[in-house]
């Protein structure tokens, strides 16, 4: 099996090569074992190369953004990681902005706030990649990644480019198209209207002002989708859930909707303590919650 991977990391034209990667280190949890081989495409040719390597190998391939919303098995993962974190491109065409999927949505903010531009407040904060962000629609209660989105770029699962518009990307709360149908997002093309450099500034302060009180500390974001009408934490909170603890693994006593790594805590201790704030609520409050998180590997 490590010879197949060696080709792969030569069949992958424009990538450069990481052996051994660990999920631990390139995940805001902190969590996960170790994955062969991690591709880092420097273009989005590269990238197109790297997805069709994998299908042509027999490879599977996740790929990793900037790793907050992910839980990675204990095991790792028996395939190709494809990172986006070289993708990194970002300009502007008027109020129309190209982003490739690994831009941090701090630049893009940084970006748009010294061109007076506005749209992506909600996004302050948040620690993802554009691909993240509009893989699974990202955002708060002050709007979602999509709202903006005029069309993607990728590589579907088949190997083909797509481009597609913000409406064929079927973007819902916490879900896309692209989260059924796999592949690889490569840019975005985004409506940002301008506004001012002193509104855009001020809509991220208060962004930022209204996540002020989250947890600190490595955690994968909200676990949870907040079912219709009613907040998760409030149900698991409610649901005598706060502080909960499974190993090294805790739900946090600032936002039940969070469980944070103290330290040294395994997948397995999460994915645990997800299952137990599960059946708590549902015996509580007769509501089935629903991960938001998306998980690596087996188990």
């Amino acid at each position: 099996m490590a010879d197949i991977f060696c080709r792969l990391a030569e069949a992958a034209k424009g990538c450069l090569a990481e052996r051994d990667f660990s999920f631990a280190r390139h995940t805001t949890v902190g969590i996960g074992g170790r994955a062969p081989l991690c591709l880092y495409p420097q273009t989005a040719e590269g990238a197109a190369c790297a997805v069709r390597a994998c299908l042509r190998l027999g490879v599977p391939f996740f790929p990793l953004g900037a790793g907050a919303n992910v839980l990675a098995a204990d095991g790792g993962f028996d395939g190709a990681v494809l990172s986006t974190e070289k993708l990194r491109a970002l300009f502007a065409e008027g109020e129309t902005v190209v982003a490739e999927s690994g831009v941090r949505t701090g630049a893009l903010l940084s970006f748009l706030t010294a061109r007076g531009q506005g749209g992506f407040a909600c996004m302050a904060g948040i620690p993802a990649s554009v691909g993240g962000a509009v893989y699974m629609n990202a955002g708060t209660a002050r709007g979602h990644f999509g709202d903006g989105v005029l069309s993607v770029a990728g590589i579907g699962a088949d190997g083909r480019y797509f481009e597609r518009n913000g409406k064929e990307c079927a973007f819902a709360y916490k879900h896309t198209a692209f989260m059924d149908e796999g592949g690889l997002i490569l840019s975005v093309r985004l409506r940002a209207p301008r506004c001012g450099r002193e509104e855009a500034a001020r809509e991220i302060a208060a962004s930022l002002a209204a996540r002020a009180g989250l947890p600190r500390g490595k955690s994968m974001g909200c676990v949870f989708k907040n079912p219709p009408g009613v907040s998760a934490g409030a149900l698991i909170e409610a649901a005598g859930m706060k502080g909960a603890r499974e190993g090294d693994a805790f739900v946090s006593a600032r936002h039940a909707n969070f469980i944070v790594n103290g330290g040294h805590a395994s997948a397995r201790e999460v994915r645990a303590l997800i299952g137990r704030v599960r059946g708590a609520v549902l015996r509580a409050a007769g509501v089935r919650l629903e991960e938001e998180i998306v998980y690596i590997g087996e188990g």
